[in-house]
């Protein structure tokens, strides 16, 4: 192999690390809000992301089918603009969206679809997004005012945003955040905090990274250590940014 063709391939693959690193920049501070078919007014949490906004936030608003119907669209639009809203049986390529953000905020969760997460059951866009994003290690946080683990005595009131305690746990052992509505924007920018681990070890292996914290979102390593193709890929799919020494 020539000098000439040494240096094409380097060229290669440092634009190809540049893109890389662009688009995890763009991701650290890209927020992804889904709302469903809830009963709940909306205005809280509308300016709750509207804070985020004003923090430098890129949001997207995703709603579900069901939402699209009982939900009012009027102030969703005017908040975020027209653009900024995705309709659930419009997605495309779920797997990009996920790896595109980096929080996602459900903040009014039905209890159908709390019951649909909390039992696995990922039959929808919508669904798919939340349960693929908690696999790869990205803050999941569900924002309600009525989803603590209250008994119900009467169940025929039960209204779509009263979630059973049973799911609620469920859900908090799958690692989702519950909070309430006026927490969010406090709560997003905590969760932009990188939880950043420095190693001198000179292959960075899958053992390296399985053996990391579960809070740990960012690993520090030296310029010339070499990290496996398996390591990256078990780090990408727990949402562990890899960046070498300054």
């Amino acid at each position: 192999m020539t000098p000439e063709q040494i240096a094409q391939i380097e060229n290669i693959v440092e634009r190809v690390l540049q893109e890389h690193t662009r688009k995890t920049q763009q991701s650290e501070k890209s927020l992804l809000a889904i709302i469903g078919a809830t009963q709940l007014p909306l205005e809280d949490a509308l300016q709750q992301f509207q804070i985020c906004f004003h923090e430098g936030w890129n949001i997207r608003i995703i709603l579900s089918e069901l939402a699209t119907k009982v939900v009012n669209l009027e102030i969703i639009n005017s908040t975020f603009g027209e653009e900024n809203i995705l309709l659930e049986n419009k997605l495309t390529d779920l797997p990009s969206i996920v790896e595109s953000c980096s929080q996602i905020v459900l903040p009014a969760l039905s209890y159908p679809m709390a019951g649909k997460l909390a039992l696995k059951i990922v039959d929808t866009p919508c669904t798919y997004l939340v349960y693929q994003a908690l696999c790869c290690g990205k803050q999941v946080i569900a924002a309600s005012d009525l989803s603590d683990t209250r008994k119900y005595i009467d169940k025929k009131a039960r209204t779509l945003d009263q979630i059973d305690p049973i799911h609620v746990n469920a859900l908090t052992e799958f690692g989702v955040k519950w909070i309430k509505v006026d927490q969010i924007a406090k709560t997003v920018r905590d969760g932009a905090i990188t939880n950043s681990v420095d190693v001198s070890t000179p292959v960075i292996s899958t053992t390296v990274i399985a053996n990391l914290e579960s809070n740990v979102q960012e690993l520090v390593y030296s310029k010339t250590a070499i990290i496996t193709p398996l390591a990256r890929e078990h780090a990408q799919k727990r949402g562990i940014k890899l960046t070498p020494k300054s």
